[in-house]
């Protein structure tokens, strides 16, 4: 009878090359993608709770000021009168000009009481600096950007509210606004 051939038993040389033979080996490109993926993952996940996101910024600004609108609306519901106080020849040079460019603003306050009417016309002087240190700081790029005028809409609102120390500014407006 002739030997079968059976199958030999591996021995120690050829063990670890069959075992890894069995194994696939994973390329390091994955490794790193994966890794990659996970860092932009976590960064992502930090950035927008702990810094938050310019969107987030600007929907805050705008809810917060129609709600202020809304409570002062109400608040005069009942008063029902408004007037409105105009702030007129406003000029600066905006951020990051060099002074070549120039913005000409007038605007208008709307106020609910005559006290604040007359807090307004008291203390022009501080409220012109403050606009002046305000739009001075803006460039070009946030000045015509509708968001962005919003959003100094807004900043203008609480700064004049904080220097008369009151909260019952309606609104500011926009009545002249010349950029070149």
């Amino acid at each position: 009878m002739p030997p079968r051939n059976e199958p030999a038993e591996p021995d120690a040389k050829t063990a670890p090359e069959a075992a890894s033979n069995t194994k696939k080996k994973i390329p390091p490109v994955a490794i790193y993608a994966v890794i990659g993926l996970v860092m932009v993952g976590l960064g992502y996940f930090v950035g927008t709770k702990f810094f938050g996101s310019a969107k987030s910024v600007e929907e805050k600004a705008v809810a917060e000021q129609s709600k202020e609108t809304k409570k002062s609306s109400k608040s005069q519901g009942a008063a029902g009168a408004t007037s409105v106080f105009l702030m007129e020849g406003v000029i600066v040079n905006p951020a990051g000009t060099g002074g070549t460019r120039f913005l000409s603003v007038s605007l208008g306050f709307e106020v609910g009481s005559p006290t604040t009417q007359k807090l307004l016309e008291e203390r022009k002087p501080l409220i012109k600096d403050a606009l002046i240190t305000i739009l001075g700081s803006k460039t070009i790029e946030q000045l015509t950007d509708p968001k962005q005028k919003e959003i100094t809409r807004f900043q203008i609102k609480k700064r004049v509210e904080q220097l008369l120390g009151i909260e019952d500014l309606a609104a500011v407006y926009f009545t002249d606004f010349v950029l070149q």
